[in-house]
């Protein structure tokens, strides 16, 4: 075993003797022969700055290091969002590339394999994975650490384009069941909850713009905001003006500890909402409203239906609002309020979800 020395030594730091020999000993405790003894103490010396200088070379080269150096050079240019997220995903990327590789050594079968291993099934974690893997290794170009980008040989997957439409009578329904819980008694955080959802089909904006948005961001005027995903491409900023049903969201939100700077969308105790936890939030309402759904048609005997209050995300009352937004002032009037420099952005959004409504043929009869 292996300790500390007992006396004195001229030998450097987790450098041995063992059968005439020298070696270092690394944090594995892994022995690697560095000279002879009765080569003397300046070829040990040499030996050892030859091989710690390998040594540094080969970490810096592996797909451990490469993900580290990315994620301290580049993470913090993102949403705090996107940073919680890239931090797991580099942590699972890091569990599958670990030191045995080398960044020069991954192929594009190497992409392939650790997609199809673990998101065969899921296209859209596919497809994230795959776009973080491309940024990793086209900053190792940058770098010199490889001379292409393995990603990009490596086709995409195929997402199904999502077009579910969140009825009138579902927001209806998941808002009351975010005020009460399942014994009939308020949720602590139910206003919270609804004046969320409310803002979220109302202003259109992503629920990361809603759970940062604080009051002072609010006025007379209006609501200001500058999304988090476009502060680095088009750099946005909108002001939702102030309407009467807007200001009455907005009082709805004031419950619990409010103070004049703090979240708009705050906890009991003041403090803002995290992700997970309006995550969760909206969940357990959506859940809850389905159970109270089938129960009341269990009560009339009639059939449930099976779509109805069924795989609703909260991104969806983004497109539902645009969609709405759409239909009542126009596709120009559903692009600003999403703050999109295209319009076939807004489409993308929109056009899964419009219902066109248009009139049969007439029959023409004749007058026998």
């Amino acid at each position: 075993m292996i300790g500390r020395r007992k006396k004195a030594s001229p030998l450097p730091s987790r450098v041995y003797e063992k059968n005439g020999a020298w070696y270092f000993v690394d944090i594995r405790r892994k022995w690697h022969k560095l000279c002879r003894v009765s080569d003397g103490l300046t070829a040990l010396y040499t030996a050892l700055a030859a091989f710690t200088r390998d040594a540094d070379q080969q970490a810096s080269d592996t797909m451990p290091a490469l993900i580290d150096a990315w994620l301290l050079a580049k993470l913090s240019s993102y949403a705090a969002k996107t940073q919680e997220e890239y931090r797991r995903m580099a942590s699972f990327i890091r569990s599958e590339f670990d030191d045995q590789w080398r960044v020069e050594d991954v192929e594009p079968k190497d992409v392939a394999r650790f997609l199809d291993k673990h998101f065969e099934t899921k296209p859209n974690a596919s497809n994230k994975y795959r776009a973080l893997l491309s940024v990793m290794f086209a900053f190792a170009v940058r770098k010199g650490l490889r001379n292409v980008n393995p990603v990009t040989e490596v086709a995409g997957a195929a997402e199904g384009k999502r077009d579910r439409y969140i009825t009138d009578a579902e927001l209806h329904e998941v808002r009351a069941a975010a005020l009460l819980g399942n014994d009939g008694k308020p949720t602590p955080s139910g206003a919270q909850i609804v004046a969320l959802i409310d803002l979220a089909y109302q202003t259109a904006q992503r629920i990361g713009d809603l759970l940062a948005l604080n009051w002072s961001n609010v006025s007379d005027e209006g609501i200001m905001f500058h999304p988090a995903k476009t502060v680095n491409s088009s750099g946005v900023r909108m002001l939702v003006e102030m309407t009467a049903e807007l200001r009455a969201t907005l009082e709805g939100a004031k419950a619990g500890k409010v103070t004049a700077i703090g979240p708009v969308i705050c906890t009991q105790s003041g403090g803002r909402f995290t992700y997970s936890g309006a995550q969760t939030a909206w969940k357990r309402a959506c859940q809850r409203a389905r159970e109270r759904y089938e129960k009341r048609c269990a009560e009339v005997g009639a059939p449930a239906d099976p779509r109805f209050l069924v795989g609703m995300h909260f991104h969806d009352l983004r497109a539902k609002g645009l969609t709405d937004k759409r239909r009542q002032d126009g596709a120009a009037a559903a692009q600003a309020l999403a703050g999109h420099t295209t319009a076939e952005m807004t489409a993308h959004y929109t056009k899964a979800r419009q219902i066109e409504r248009v009139q049969p043929v007439a029959i023409m009869r004749s007058s026998d």
